[in-house]
C-alpha cells in the first residue's frame, strides 16, 4: 500500500476513490488531523503496487482538473458511515484513521485515574491520624510498587500495634518501639545502583542497599512487574501523562490496532520498570516510561513508513528530547553533589525508565510486525 496523495476536501476525495474504483483500481482514503493547524486531510493510498503509476497520473490530472466531469463517478460510500459494505458488492470503502476507535488508550486512562483517586480517598484517614509523617505508603502504593522491602512492612506492622500520636516525634515513643524502628531501618533492601556507587565512592558500608532483589515478584506478585505505570499520587504528574498518553496512544492503536499495542504497552512498561528498579529501587510510580516509548515509536515509524502519516511534528519531538535531557542533566548533576560534597539533593524522577522506554519503543517500532494495518 502506498501514499499517491493528499487533499484537503472530503469531497474531492470521495471523487477520486470512486473514480479510481470505477477502474479498477482499489484504493483507500484515511482521514489525519493536524494539530498545528487543527484542519483535516485526507490521504489516498493504493493497494496493488502496479497500478501505481496509472493512479499516480490520474491523481495528478485530478488535481489539475477538478471540476472536470470525467471524475464525477457515483460514490458509494460516505465516509462518515460506520457500518462495513460487504466485499462483493462494487463499492468503495473510505474509512479514515482518526474514525477508529481506541478502546485499549481509553482503557489505561480510565485505569490510572481511577487508582490515582482511590489512592487519594486512602491517604485521608491517614493524614486524620498523623500517619503522613511516619508512613507514606497507602495499600494501594504497597500492592503496586515494583517491589516491597520487608523493611516496609515492618514499620507498617509496628503502626499497627502501637497507635501514634498526630505530631508525636520518635524520640518520644516507648523505648522498645525505638529500638524496632531502629533495627528496621538497619535492614538491607535493594536500593539500586545509583545509591550502591554513592554510597561505595564514600567509602561506606554498601551493605544496606544490597538486600535480596525482586523478593516480592518471586514470591509470585508478577503483576508488579508493570503495575507502578498505573500509579500515580501527585495530580500534575498524571495530568501531564494523560494528556501524553491520550496524544500519543490513540493514533498508534488507531493504526496497529488493540492487541499489538498492548503488546508495545506491556514490553515498554516491564523492561522500563525492570531497569529502573535496577537502577534505583523500587520507589518509582508512573505511566511516563510508556509515554517515552510511544513517542519513540511515532518517530521510528515516521522515520522508515513515514506514508503512515502519524501526527507527531518536530516541535513535539524536540519538547520530548528537551525534557528528558534535562531530566537527565539534574539527575547528572545531582549524583555528582552526592558523591564529592555533602548536599544531599536527589530529584524524585525515574529519568531512567524515560530515557530506556524512548529506546524501547524506537526498537520496536522498526519491527515490521508493528507497521499499519492496510484496511481493506
Amino acid at each position: 500500500m502506498r501514499l499517491i496523495g493528499t487533499l484537503a476536501n472530503e469531497n474531492s476525495a470521495r471523487r477520486i476513490a470512486s473514480y479510481l474504483k470505477q477502474k479498477g483500481v482499489d484504493s483507500n482514503c484515511e482521514i489525519s488531523f493536524d494539530v498545528n493547524t487543527g484542519q483535516m486531510s485526507y490521504q489516498l493510498w493504493i493497494f496493488d503496487e502496479d497500478k501505481i503509476a496509472l493512479a499516480a497520473a490520474d491523481f495528478e490530472r485530478f488535481q489539475k482538473e477538478p471540476s472536470n466531469a470525467e471524475f464525477d463517478a457515483p460514490v458509494a460510500l460516505r465516509m462518515e458511515d460506520e457500518d462495513p459494505i460487504p466485499k462483493d458488492e462494487e463499492t468503495i470503502e473510505l474509512r479514515g484513521v482518526a474514525s477508529k476507535k481506541t478502546p485499549l488508550t481509553f482503557a489505561f486512562l480510565m485505569l490510572c485515574t481511577l487508582i490515582f483517586l482511590y489512592n487519594g480517598i486512602q491517604q485521608i484517614p491517614m493524614r486524620e491520624e498523623g500517619l503522613q509523617n511516619v508512613f507514606l505508603m497507602t495499600p494501594v502504593q504497597a500492592a503496586l510498587l515494583y517491589d516491597l522491602p520487608p523493611a516496609i512492612e515492618a514499620v507498617e506492622e509496628i503502626i499497627e500495634q502501637h497507635p501514634i500520636v498526630p505530631g508525636q516525634k520518635v524520640e518520644n515513643l516507648a523505648p522498645e518501639v525505638q529500638a524496632r524502628l531502629q533495627e528496621i531501618e538497619n535492614m538491607p533492601f535493594w536500593r539500586g545502583i545509583y545509591d550502591w556507587i554513592i554510597l561505595k565512592a564514600a567509602g561506606k558500608d554498601t551493605s544496606s542497599a544490597e538486600g535480596p532483589l525482586f523478593s516480592k515478584i518471586r514470591q509470585g506478585e508478577v503483576w508488579r512487574l508493570f503495575s507502578p505505570c498505573v500509579l500515580h499520587v501527585e495530580f500534575l504528574h498524571i495530568l501531564f501523562n494523560m494528556i501524553w498518553l491520550w496524544v500519543l496512544g490513540r493514533p498508534i492503536e488507531q493504526r496497529i490496532g488493540f492487541a499489538k499495542t498492548g503488546m508495545l504497552t506491556l514490553v515498554a512498561g516491564i523492561i522500563s520498570n525492570t531497569i529502573q528498579y535496577l537502577v534505583s529501587g523500587p520507589f518509582f510510580i508512573g505511566y511516563s516510561g510508556i509515554v517515552m516509548a510511544l513517542a519513540g515509536f511515532i518517530w521510528m515509524r515516521e522515520r522508515i513508513a513515514p506514508w503512515e502519516g502519524y501526527p507527531l511534528n518536530r516541535t513535539t519531538i524536540l519538547f520530548l528530547i528537551l525534557f528528558v535531557g534535562s531530566m537527565f542533566a539534574l539527575t547528572f548533576a545531582s549524583f555528582f553533589l552526592q558523591l564529592f560534597t555533602s548536599v544531599a539533593f536527589a530529584p524524585n524522577i525515574a529519568n531512567t525508565a524515560h530515557i530506556v522506554g524512548a529506546l524501547i519503543g524506537a526498537f520496536l517500532g522498526r519491527l515490521s510486525f508493528f507497521a499499519q494495518r492496510a484496511t481493506t
